[in-house]
C-alpha cells in the first residue's frame, strides 16, 4: 500500500503520483479521425505528451522517489461523443494534508488504480461539487494557505476548515478563484518566488526572501496571444496558432480537457524534491541567482504541451508522502 503524509511543499519527496493523456485511437470512430490536419497535431500532442510524462517518472525515480501512473480507459468511459478529461493533472484533484489524501469533487475517471493502493484510513473522498487540492493550497508545516475554488459550497470549507484547525493546523483563507500553484512557490522556508502579491508576505512571511517575477514570459509564448481570443484564453499549441479546423474540434470535443492557460504562463508551477534541489520548466536568470543565493539547485525539466494541458510539472504530479511534521515555521 501507498504511504500518505505531507506537511510541506519543500519536504523530501518519497512517493509521487504522475498524471498521463489521450491516446490518438480514441478517435478511430469519429470522422476526424481521417483529417489529418486535425489528427496529425494530436498525434503530436499524444506522444510527445507520455515521452515527457516517462521522462519525468525516471527523474524522479533517479532521485529516490518511488512513482505511481494513471491512466484512463476509454473502453470503460462510455461514449466518445462525450470524452473526459484524461488524468493529466492529478495536483488539480486532489491534496495530502497531513497524513490524509483528500478527493473532494464531482468525479474524475483514470485515477482509480492509485486510489485502490491507499489504505482507506489514509483517505478522505467525497463526491460532491467543490475542490480540495493543493493547486489551491501550500502547505508550511503548521500553515495552510487555502484559496478556495468557487465551486466548493459553503458547508464543504467549513467542515475542512474545522477537521485542519482541530489537527493543529492554521488556516489562511482567499477567494482569487485560480490555482495558488501557478501564481507562487514556497521554494524553501525563506524563500519564495511568485507572480504578485499573491499573499500579503510582509505580514503573513515576514522576513522571508520574495522574488517577484514581473511579465517577462509573455514574449517567450507570444504565439499564444493569436489564438487566445478563439480559444477564450485556456489553451495553445505552437505551431497551430491559425488551425481553424483544430481550435474548432478542441473546442467541440475536448472541451473539458482545457483549463485557464494564464495563470501558468510563468515559472511559479515547480515540484520541489527537498529543501535543496526543485524541478522547473525553464531557466531564467532571476530565478535561478534567486535559488543560488538561497543554495537552491534548480534541474530543467521542459514539458512540451503545458499550455494545451495549462499543467506544469506541479499539476501533473502529485506528492502522496514527504518526509517531515508539522513544524511551525513562523512560531
Amino acid at each position: 500500500m501507498i504511504p500518505i503524509k505531507g506537511y510541506a511543499t519543500f519536504d523530501p519527496l518519497k512517493h509521487c503520483w504522475i498524471g498521463s493523456g489521450f491516446k490518438t485511437e480514441w478517435f478511430q470512430d469519429l470522422p476526424i479521425y481521417k483529417n489529418d490536419k486535425i489528427m496529425d497535431p494530436l498525434k503530436k500532442i499524444a506522444e510527445e505528451t507520455e515521452e515527457d510524462f516517462q521522462k519525468l517518472e525516471k527523474l524522479l525515480q533517479d532521485a529516490g522517489v518511488k512513482t505511481y501512473r494513471s491512466f484512463l480507459d476509454i473502453d470503460k468511459v462510455g461514449s466518445l461523443k462525450n470524452i473526459p478529461k484524461p488524468p493529466t493533472v492529478p495536483r488539480d484533484n486532489f491534496a495530502v494534508i497531513g497524513e490524509t489524501l483528500y478527493a473532494v469533487q464531482g468525479g474524475q475517471p483514470g485515477y482509480g488504480d492509485v486510489l485502490k493502493q491507499i489504505p482507506r484510513k489514509n483517505l478522505d473522498i467525497l463526491q460532491t461539487d467543490g475542490c480540495i487540492s493543493t493547486a489551491y493550497i501550500c502547505r508550511v508545516g503548521k500553515d495552510l494557505w487555502w484559496d478556495v475554488a468557487l465551486q466548493t459550497k459553503p458547508e464543504i470549507f467549513q467542515k475542512y476548515k474545522k477537521k485542519w484547525e482541530d489537527e493543529g493546523f492554521r488556516v489562511h483563507t482567499s477567494n482569487r478563484g485560480y490555482h495558488s500553484d501557478g501564481a507562487f512557490c514556497v521554494v524553501k522556508p525563506g524563500c519564495i518566488v511568485t507572480l504578485d502579491d499573491v499573499q500579503c508576505y510582509e505580514k503573513e512571511f515576514p522576513g522571508w526572501d520574495v522574488l517577484y517575477l514581473p511579465d517577462q514570459s509573455w514574449p517567450k509564448i507570444s504565439p499564444f496571444l493569436q489564438m487566445k481570443d478563439k480559444v477564450g484564453g485556456r489553451w495553445w499549441l505552437k505551431g497551430e496558432e491559425h488551425n481553424d479546423q483544430l481550435i474548432e474540434f478542441v473546442n467541440t470535443w475536448l472541451d473539458d480537457w482545457v483549463g485557464y492557460v494564464e495563470e501558468t504562463v510563468f515559472d511559479c508551477n515547480m515540484l520541489s524534491l527537498d529543501q535543496n534541489n526543485i524541478i522547473c520548466n525553464n531557466y531564467n536568470k532571476e530565478v535561478f541567482a534567486h535559488f543560488k543565493k538561497h543554495k537552491v539547485e534548480p534541474i530543467v525539466f521542459n514539458l512540451r504541451h503545458r499550455y494545451f494541458w495549462d499543467g506544469g510539472i506541479h499539476c501533473v504530479t502529485q506528492d502522496l508522502y514527504r518526509e517531515g511534521t508539522q513544524e511551525d515555521y513562523f512560531g
